[in-house]
């Protein structure tokens, strides 16, 4: 099978986001980096030989998502190299509303394993797809932010919860 790659970049007001795709299904969504160079980077390291298309609906939703419009990502998704479990936490992180949170232990039990929060925290940390797949909403136990998988961190994840409970 053919796996063509396609990606695009968007300016959004903390920078330059994208998204990849594999024949035509949505497969990363790269959050803002300050620098347009450093996310080409980390498109490149996904598909050096990607081509470059213009980025439609998606891209508008990402760059207003960023000016804290109240947009929802219903977009499918592609999902590969994943357990049944982690696609099941993935599944039920869809669930989870704009403005809302849920720790680490509440989403494994949702999931239907109560005790494994821990392997929830390291799922969240393989997520390709932020933003469609919300794991910016998963927080620790005590209400603190817990880790953010990107180059800007908690940080990013702090103001995206922000920009969720502003509208």
């Amino acid at each position: 099978m053919n796996n063509s790659k396609e990606f695009f970049t968007v300016s959004a007001d903390s920078g330059y986001a994208g998204a990849g795709f594999i024949n035509g299904e949505v497969s990363r969504v790269w959050l803002p980096e300050k620098e347009k160079s450093n996310l080409l980077a980390r498109i490149s390291a996904w598909a050096p030989y990607a081509k470059e298309i213009r980025g439609g609906s998606l891209a508008q939703r990402i760059a207003e998502y960023f000016e804290g419009e109240p947009v929802e990502f219903p977009d499918t998704v592609l999902l590969d190299n994943f357990d049944v479990f982690a696609l099941k936490v993935f599944e039920e992180l869809r669930r989870i509303a704009r403005g809302e949170t849920i720790t680490y232990a509440r989403l494994a039990a949702r999931c239907g394993k109560p005790k494994a929060a821990r392997y929830v925290g390291s799922v969240m940390g393989k997520n390709p797809l932020p933003l469609i797949i919300p794991c910016h909403r998963v927080v620790r136990s005590d209400g603190s932010p817990g880790g953010f998988t990107t180059p800007a961190g908690p940080s990013l994840k702090i103001k995206m919860l922000g920009l969720e409970r502003k509208k």
